[in-house]
Order: structure tokens, then C-alpha cells, then sequence
């Protein structure tokens, strides 16, 4: 198991490079995830969390989830319905790079978060909170950037952007924000129980995550639908190209 930060970081972009030479959309992911590494790493040194060994810590359980669900499949091995099901979507060259974003970012905050938060702050998981907040404002100074970096695939955005002003980037923040809510929720409800009932309950959160994975593949409103056709149609450069985009470090 991976037990620093720089180990990580070392892991994250061997995957963004296996997925660069294969072609892989897995490495859109992976690619945001990398930076957005680099930008937590970079706010426990420069000591903007309450308990930055803790946060460290969390940032590691947290990243292990995702890597190891990578390294089962690459094994064919079993793994969360989750991440499963985001990992068999790369195959589907109908999905947009903000869709495959997305089921990642679904299962690793919909699903992995609470367990590793739950995991690091099991002892005293209040104590965690504000630390595990500190993480939205983190996640808030990336969306504008990550946005300016799909705008320079797919046109679309960036006409959207000018069009909604800041209401997208609100959007944005409003489902991460949620969306870590939940997680935070998820945390305090595996604390509260024991061994047995804590695996019931996160097989329980599996399946539910990885249903609602399946409207961020095929959304049902026929509207969405529409604008990601577009997208598609529209968008610019190769796979290998798009995460190249995503992975650097500056635009």
C-alpha cells in the first residue's frame, strides 16, 4: 500500500501516462486527480489545515481507494460496483471527457471519501470537520482552471461560460459541495457502527452510487442529452491529447 503523498503523486501520473500510450479516457481522471493532489500536498505544507498529519493521512486512505480499484481491474480482479462500472464506461467513445470526469469523480467522492474519512477520524470524526471542509475551498480554486482547460476541447464551454456568467461555475461548486456533504454524512453514519454493520452499509452506498452512475452515462433528460451530442460533435483533439490538457501542472 502507498504511504506518502510523493508516492501518490508517483502513482497518479504512472496511470496518466499507461492511459496516454493506450489511449485510455481513464486518464482524465486520473489527470485531475493528480493536480488536485498536488494542490492538497501543497496546502498541508503550507499549514492550512488544523491537523495537517491527519489530513495527510486521509489524503493517502482516500488515494489507495482509487488505485487500488485500478490496479484490481488492470488484474482482473473484483472490485466496488462504483468504480466498475466508471472503469467499463472508458470503452464507450460516445462519452464526453466531462462524463468520464464525472464517474470518477462519483465514485471517488460519492462513495470512497466517507470510508476514508471514516477511517482516519474514526476516534474523534468531529474533530476532522473542519479540515475536511478546508478541502471544498480547494476543490472550488480548480473548477474555474479545469474549465478553461475543457473549453480548449470543446468550444461549447466556452460559449456556455459567456453566456451563463457565473452560474455554471456555481453549479460547479454546489455539486461538489453536495456531494462532499453526503460524504461527510457517510462518515459520521460508519463511526457510529460496528465492523459487520459498517460493511452492510457501505455495500448499500456501492450500489446506490453506481446506480446513479448510470444517468451520468445516459442521462434521462432528453435536453442534456442533446447539448452532450454537441459537445461530442464539436469537441477537438485526440484522447491522448485531451488528458495532456488536464494532467499539466499550469495553462
Amino acid at each position: 500500500m502507498i504511504q506518502t503523498l510523493e508516492q501518490v503523486i508517483d502513482r497518479l501520473d504512472a496511470i496518466v501516462q499507461e492511459s496516454v500510450a493506450k489511449s485510455s479516457p481513464l486518464g482524465y481522471f486520473a489527470a485531475l486527480y493528480k493536480r488536485v493532489t498536488i494542490e492538497v500536498r501543497d496546502a498541508i505544507e503550507r499549514g492550512e489545515f488544523e491537523d495537517p498529519l491527519r489530513m495527510e493521512k486521509l489524503d493517502i486512505l482516500f488515494a489507495n481507494r482509487y488505485i487500488d480499484a485500478y490496479e484490481a481491474r488492470q488484474e482482473g480482479k473484483a472490485h466496488s460496483d462504483s468504480w466498475a462500472f466508471a472503469f467499463e464506461e472508458a470503452s464507450d467513445r460516445k462519452l464526453t471527457t466531462l462524463q468520464h470526469l464525472m464517474l470518477g469523480m462519483n465514485a471517488h467522492i460519492s462513495l470512497d471519501l466517507g470510508i476514508a474519512a471514516a477511517q482516519a477520524g474514526h476516534s474523534d470524526p468531529l474533530s476532522l470537520k473542519k479540515d475536511f471542509c478546508h478541502i471544498n475551498t480547494i476543490l472550488e480554486s480548480l473548477i474555474d482552471d479545469t474549465q478553461k482547460r475543457l473549453t480548449r476541447m470543446f468550444r461549447l464551454f466556452g460559449l456556455a461560460d459567456r453566456l451563463l456568467g457565473p452560474i455554471d461555475e456555481t453549479l460547479s461548486i454546489f455539486s461538489i459541495g453536495y456531494a462532499r456533504d453526503k460524504a461527510w454524512t457517510q462518515t459520521l453514519e460508519l463511526c457510529l457502527l460496528d465492523d459487520l454493520k459498517q460493511v452492510e452499509h457501505i455495500k448499500a452506498r456501492d450500489k446506490a452510487v453506481a446506480n446513479f452512475a448510470r444517468h451520468i452515462s445516459h442521462p434521462p433528460s432528453r435536453l442534456a442529452r442533446i447539448i452532450l451530442f454537441f459537445v461530442r460533435v464539436f469537441g477537438k483533439g485526440s484522447i491522448k491529447d485531451r488528458i495532456l490538457i488536464l494532467d499539466k501542472t499550469s495553462q
